[in-house]
């Protein structure tokens, strides 16, 4: 059985098993979700799963903010979730002849055709060299451009200490909050800064690659990104209630954030250079931050990823071809090094010169073996011991609140859990549990 529902509605099963699923195995979520909330890993959650386009499971549990029920069309913070969305609206142009991913970033902003990349030098130290070869689009919708992170001023790597510092003597803010600026302004500036590493020669997880790519977006469609994905991805697929900022008259519908284990309410993060909870809510609303800005509802998100697993069409609509949503979760990464994407390690060499030194430094902490990056993306190409999504061959990503989208071909399935939650191991544990139990419950 492939995707039997050809609308733009959500069609819920009248019993899971019709299409290949467990009620017993579905109501395991049940547990693990309660069990989540009762040991203070979670204030609430709502989870949502489909298969052949049809709604097995979608439902809300515990409080949105203390004393109010979770309900199942609470407003979410997606965060990075917000990531695969820019690389859709991207590809879309690829579909039309109008970016290729082989495109050198300078075709578009040539001030990119001048940066430079810094080097490790004895004692800490790093000089500026030429790149070996100008950033692709390739490049940055796989985060080997190069281009880092202000979190890597707290990394072990020099180069990229080097260069987080000048994004932050710029001005230039990485991290979910309001700007008084446009992601074409903050792009430019980061044009004229050096790189941390060669092009395509090392992966590092950086907002600044998704803001890049909204910006390019904007350059060749001719509109802001807030109205191209209006008009191409959102008023599509029906995703009514996905935006960057969401209408004040539904304000009271997003959840508060939690700390993981002490519960305690995050309201107090508004600060430059924080990830900020009070983001949907800002007086400024300039900047649309596709690496972690946008807010939605669990069954908008459905949409979105069920567009994926039917390889670019939903509701008889097509908004992207299945070459570009193939190009989406193959995993480019694959056999070239380790997919890492925390904090310290810093990033991840794609060469077999690990560097001097840098091999055990990678190694440390968490191993996430069996991932591999596709395009704003996470696709799973083994199993291992530390997060499994659904199955080989599914991909997704996760959201900085503790969010989570999982898609996967093989078995026609969509599982999407959202958040709210300060980024510990043990929120990412129930996120985990979720995918495994709806894995697990597949009949056939």
């Amino acid at each position: 059985m492939k995707n039997v529902n050809n609308s733009c509605e959500l069609v819920y099963a009248d019993r899971p098993e019709e299409i290949g699923m467990s009620s017993d195995y579905l109501a395991y979520i049940d547990e693990a979700m309660e069990r989540s909330i009762r040991e203070k890993m979670m204030k609430g959650m709502v989870t949502l799963v489909a298969r052949h386009g049809i709604i097995v499971q979608h439902k809300a549990y515990g409080e949105a903010r203390e004393g109010v029920l979770m309900k199942k069309d609470a407003i979410f913070r997606l965060a990075s979730m917000s990531k695969t969305i820019g690389a859709a609206a991207l590809m879309q142009l690829y579909d039309k002849g109008l970016v290729m991913p082989s495109d050198k970033l300078s075709d578009y902003i040539p001030a990119f055709r001048k940066s430079m990349v810094a080097i490790p030098m004895a004692g800490g130290e790093v000089r500026l060299v030429p790149p070996r070869r100008e950033i692709t689009i390739h490049d940055l919708l796989t985060m080997t451009s190069g281009i880092t992170a202000i979190k890597s001023l707290e990394g072990y790597h020099p180069a990229a200490r080097y260069c987080a510092s000048c994004y932050k003597q710029a001005g230039i803010v990485d991290t979910m909050h309001a700007l008084d600026s446009t992601i074409g302004q903050v792009t430019e500036t980061l044009a004229g800064l050096p790189l941390a590493a060669h092009p395509g020669e090392r992966w590092d997880y950086t907002n600044l690659s998704s803001i890049v790519l909204g910006h390019i977006v904007e350059i060749v469609s001719g509109q802001d990104l807030k109205s191209y994905l209006q008009d191409h991805i959102f008023d599509p697929l029906g995703m009514e209630e996905t935006a960057f900022f969401p209408d004040p008259v539904n304000w009271d519908r997003i959840p508060a954030v939690y700390a993981c284990e002490s519960m305690e309410r995050l309201d107090g993060l508004d600060l430059p250079g924080t990830d900020d909870t009070q983001l949907p809510f800002a007086d400024t609303r300039t900047y649309y931050n596709i690496a972690a800005g946008l807010t939605g509802t669990a069954s908008d998100y459905w949409r979105f990823a069920q567009m994926l697993c039917n390889e670019g069409s939903f509701g008889g609509k097509k908004i992207l071809s299945p070459n570009a949503v193939r190009l989406m979760h193959h995993p480019h990464t694959a056999g070239k090094g380790i997919l890492s994407n925390v904090a310290d390690p810093w990033m991840v060499s794609l060469t077999e010169d690990q560097g001097s030194g840098n091999r055990s430094q990678l190694n440390r902490g968490v191993s996430i073996y069996g991932h591999h990056w596709g395009y704003m993306m996470d696709v799973e190409t083994d199993y291992n011991t530390t997060f499994n999504y659904m199955g080989k061959g599914s991909y997704g990503w996760h959201g900085y609140w503790g969010s989570v989208y999982n898609v996967w071909p093989e078995k026609d399935m969509v599982a999407i859990f959202l958040s709210q939650v300060s980024p510990v191991g043990l929120s990412w544990k129930t996120q985990e549990r979720f995918l495994n139990i709806t894995a697990n419950a597949i009949l056939d």
